[in-house]
């Protein structure tokens, strides 16, 4: 997989990951219908104003396989923190490791690039094991748990768990 920020020629084809990623409805939080090109404008407008976005591309094809990105809330006092951070990775890839190595990278580049970046929030339905493993893996803790905040397309509730890792480079990560 080859790595590397996401550029406005990538919005067409970040549009179709997500909606090839959505067709399960565990696959990401949005439903199907609700992953619009201005969805994607959004997402494109929040990264370019205050956020991070890095794409993976098959190195065989050059088809876009995986997205990450996260973006600041838009409030000084929140200003070093990452948050609604969202991964996609296409089915025909999921469990083969191009996640994790998309992610690590993301981590990479806060760590080398934005000293300024403390903390990285996500949130997580409780029942997605698999990710949650990856996210442990990756240096992320537990902070909190929401209730039967996530309503799942059967109509169940689900609790969702809030993750943030922390910056081992920040200059602020060990003050508590």
């Amino acid at each position: 997989m080859i790595i590397r920020k996401a550029l406005l020629k990538d919005k067409e084809a970040i549009y179709k990951l997500y909606q090839v990623v959505a067709e399960n409805e565990r696959g990401i939080a949005r439903m199907q219908d609700e992953i619009t090109e201005k969805y994607i404008d959004v997402i494109f407008d929040s990264v370019e104003k205050q956020g991070i976005m890095l794409v993976g591309e098959d190195e065989g094809n050059q088809d876009l396989i995986a997205e990450i990105h996260a973006t600041k809330y838009g409030i000084k006092i929140f200003d070093h923190i990452l948050t609604h951070l969202t991964l996609v990775v296409h089915p025909n890839y999921q469990g083969k490791g191009f996640g994790k190595k998309l992610f690590q990278a993301f981590l990479d580049e806060i760590v080398n690039n934005n000293p300024e970046i403390r903390r990285i929030e996500l949130e997580s339905r409780a029942s997605n094991q698999r990710s949650l493993g990856l996210y442990k893996q990756l240096g992320f803790v537990q902070e909190g748990r929401m209730k039967e905040k996530t309503r799942n397309k059967d109509g169940s509730f689900e609790d969702s768990l809030l993750m943030a890792w922390t910056n081992p480079k920040n200059e602020f990560s060990n003050i508590n």
